[in-house]
């Protein structure tokens, strides 16, 4: 005979606490989108259209309604209340974690994830891998052994929130850059990372470059440009720092520069978090690049925001690989050089 689904949340945290990224996540993966319409007390979904328009509307009505969220919450209890009692022998966090981990990726998944999320012991920690791992796997990845290189993309700081990475993924993040391909091994580039006692700082020199290229800017600019350095959850700038060698031309050591910076991006998508580079004007700025320490020789190349993804950005384009993509030969040589496109190249790397 099958176990009772649980009569009472006890001190589980309920599905109101979670906040809109999580109640968005929770009703994609864990409940159907018919037991999703049933469970809902006084309707106002749409009547048709896709589910992920169902689940934004369900989304609004819950933050309006406390009503909505405990009917949910009831729902998706009697749907996965084999996972939470499976869930229950967790007594902390590194507990808990250990479970997700063995049901990440199974059929199990759906249940683990409302277990894991409403838990008592569930952190910031917890609920940080749990959703990092379900939205990678919610939407569809490519197929093949590159799945997560494959559906990297950047993010746009306005779509990522706290927490970012702790100390020892930043430096993981380091480390996939310094194994990028390094001729001479000179790694030509450098890090900067700008912690919190730092962003007022950095945000008055955005400020102020801000005023000296547009002395009118107005005040939304100015809070845009100031935001710049304080919102995202993690902000570092990357500096290439070229050499004098022979040996190594420095058109080479821009390129190892690319591949660090490169590695460093799909790194962070690795460990599940998301990353954007942006320049712009205040990376050519003499006086920023003086107050950031930089030297001769060295390129304020773009400043890279990194938290966890709160919204997750619409599919990128992925072109063709015969766009870039020719074989050689002796005779088509001359025709492929005339219908190559001409690339123009910039080292800001934004979303669409």
């Amino acid at each position: 005979m099958p176990a009772a689904p649980p009569q009472s949340t006890g001190h589980r945290h309920p599905f109101s606490s979670l906040g809109r990224h999580l109640h968005r996540s929770v009703l994609r993966t864990c409940l159907p989108a018919d037991a999703l319409r049933a469970a809902m007390r006084h309707g106002g979904l749409p009547s048709g259209g896709s589910d992920a328009l169902l689940v934004e509307a369900a989304v609004r009505i819950v933050a309006e309604d406390a009503r909505e969220a405990e009917a949910l919450h009831r729902a998706l209890d009697e749907m996965h209340h084999e996972a939470i009692r499976r869930f229950e022998s967790a007594r902390n966090e590194i507990a808990l974690l250990a479970l997700w981990t063995a049901a990440a990726g199974t059929p199990d998944m759906p249940g683990a994830y409302w277990a894991v999320l409403t838990h008592p012991a569930a952190g910031r920690l917890a609920r940080h891998h749990a959703f990092g791992d379900v939205e990678m796997l919610a939407t569809p990845q490519p197929t093949g052994p590159l799945p997560m290189l494959l559906g990297r993309r950047s993010v746009s700081p306005r779509r990522l929130m706290e927490p970012g990475p702790e100390a020892d993924q930043l430096d993981l993040m380091l480390q996939a850059a310094l194994s990028a391909p390094d001729h001479g091994r000179l790694h030509p580039w450098r890090v900067i990372e700008f912690r919190s006692d730092a962003r007022e700082g950095l945000a008055d020199l955005f400020e102020d470059e801000k005023r000296r290229r547009d002395p009118i800017a107005s005040a939304h600019d100015i809070r845009r440009a100031r935001g710049h350095a304080t919102e995202p959850p993690c902000l570092l700038a990357f500096v290439v720092s070229l050499r004098q060698r022979k040996k190594v031309p420095l058109r080479e050591q821009w390129i190892a520069a690319g591949a660090a910076l490169g590695s460093l991006m799909n790194a962070a998508h690795e460990l599940g978090f998301g990353a954007i580079v942006l320049s712009g004007d205040r990376c050519f700025d003499p006086h920023i690049a003086a107050e950031l320490g930089l030297v001769e020789g060295e390129t304020l190349a773009g400043f890279i925001s990194i938290g966890t993804i709160a919204d997750p950005p619409p599919e990128a384009a992925r072109p063709l690989s015969q766009t870039v993509w020719s074989c050689w030969s002796p005779q088509v040589a001359l025709l492929r050089t005339a219908q190559r496109p001409r690339m123009a190249w910039n080292i800001s790397d934004s979303e669409p």
